[in-house]
């Protein structure tokens, strides 16, 4: 699934190719993708011109004339690319964007058809499907972080995968800072000393800084807006290395379940908490 790191180099791609570019056709291959009927998500986007494009959390937002925006959430596999319209549309294209006078579209394509795309109005500066997120990983202070996650009992993986606490971090980035801050995906997180959550939270942030630098990870399907892969997962040290000797003490990761998810961590760099 395309983390914070992928959704913010997608949104960077398409930020200014897309500035003031009006929709003039909408086709919708796919009606399970969209909100509503067809009909009146290409009612409501015709003649509309985008104004700016940001993230919020996995979200993407299209901010469009007219108080409205265009969300987009890519789930497992969804992609988002700007092509020329004279391109064959790749496997899987559900919905394609056209726009009055110029020679590209952006299309919207999903093997496993999880991903969602709606219409919303804004009601001020905020949006009612996205009201339960979070605070993202760049505006939480540090203080904040660790007041937050003491306050939990909940084991500290599923507690940072859950979007209300933290918006945007998934399961790639959340391993591969447990593992770096030397910490059990197991650890209740109000059993943490403040040294350690804070090791945590600055860990997070640089991880999420340089796989934004290197393009996101491609894992599976990934990829930006104009086709290309990421390079994060040259440099991961746990997620999806299960068996493979750590990079740091050469023992073998291991793969478990947490909290519903699995979970690739060193036992030997992370001990595993005490019973």
């Amino acid at each position: 699934m395309p983390e914070l790191p992928e959704v913010e180099t997608i949104v960077r791609g398409l930020r200014e190719k897309l500035r003031d570019l009006e929709f003039s056709k909408v086709e919708v291959r796919l009606g399970k993708c969209i909100s509503g009927s067809k009909k009146s998500f290409r009612a409501s986007l015709r003649g509309r011109k985008i104004l700016g494009v940001e993230r919020r959390g996995k979200n993407i937002i299209f901010h469009l004339s007219g108080g409205i925006v265009l969300l987009v959430h890519l789930r497992m596999t969804g992609r988002l690319r700007f092509v020329p319209a004279h391109t064959p549309p790749e496997k899987h294209t559900h919905v394609i964007f056209s726009f009055q006078d110029h020679p590209c579209q952006l299309r919207y394509a999903d093997q496993r058809q999880f991903g969602r795309i709606c219409v919303e109005k804004k009601a001020g500066d905020q949006l009612s499907s996205l009201a339960a997120l979070g605070p993202e990983p760049f505006e939480m202070s540090a203080k904040e972080f660790t007041h937050r996650a003491r306050e939990k009992r909940r084991s500290i993986k599923p507690l940072l995968l859950d979007q209300g606490f933290l918006a945007g971090v998934g399961n790639i980035y959340v391993d591969e800072a447990l593992h770096r801050a030397r910490i059990h995906p197991r650890r209740k997180a109000n059993m943490l000393e403040e040294e350690t959550l804070l090791r945590l939270y600055h860990t997070l942030r640089r991880i999420l800084r340089k796989a934004i630098r290197a393009g996101g990870t491609s894992v599976r399907s990934y990829v930006d807006a104009s086709g290309f892969a990421g390079g994060f997962q040259h440099f991961l040290r746990v997620y999806g290395r299960e068996g493979k000797a750590c990079r740091f003490c050469g023992a073998s990761i291991v793969r478990e379940r947490v909290g519903g998810r699995s979970s690739f961590f060193c036992p030997q760099c992370q001990p595993r908490p005490r019973t």
